[in-house]
């Protein structure tokens, strides 16, 4: 997709998914460092989150035709491997993509 042909509710949802990959990213980095450890199971989630969180940022800047329902997972994969706020985020970041 190229942005000249997105929707201004498209645009909103790739907005919202990095907003809510830079929260994962943060969020991911807090965990590695020990600093904001509310539900985490080790190092190799923490890195798995931190993957996610580019992947859902890189989605965000470059859209694909099934950005939606790539964010819900990985809105979902998020909220399972640690980073719940930023989870959250790329999931309402689907939920305006699937409305429009």
């Amino acid at each position: 997709m190229v942005w000249s042909k997105l929707q201004a509710s498209d645009k909103l949802m790739c907005v919202v998914a990095i907003i809510g990959g830079i929260i994962s990213l943060i969020e991911s980095g807090l965990h590695m460092l020990d600093l904001f450890e509310f539900w985490s199971f080790g190092i190799i989630f923490d890195l798995i989150a931190l993957v996610l969180a580019i992947i859902a940022i890189l989605l965000g800047i470059k859209p694909v035709h099934y950005t939606p329902s790539i964010l819900v997972l990985l809105g979902l994969f998020l909220i399972i491997f640690g980073s719940w706020i930023g989870g959250i985020v790329v999931l309402i970041a689907a939920l305006i993509g699937i409305l429009s």
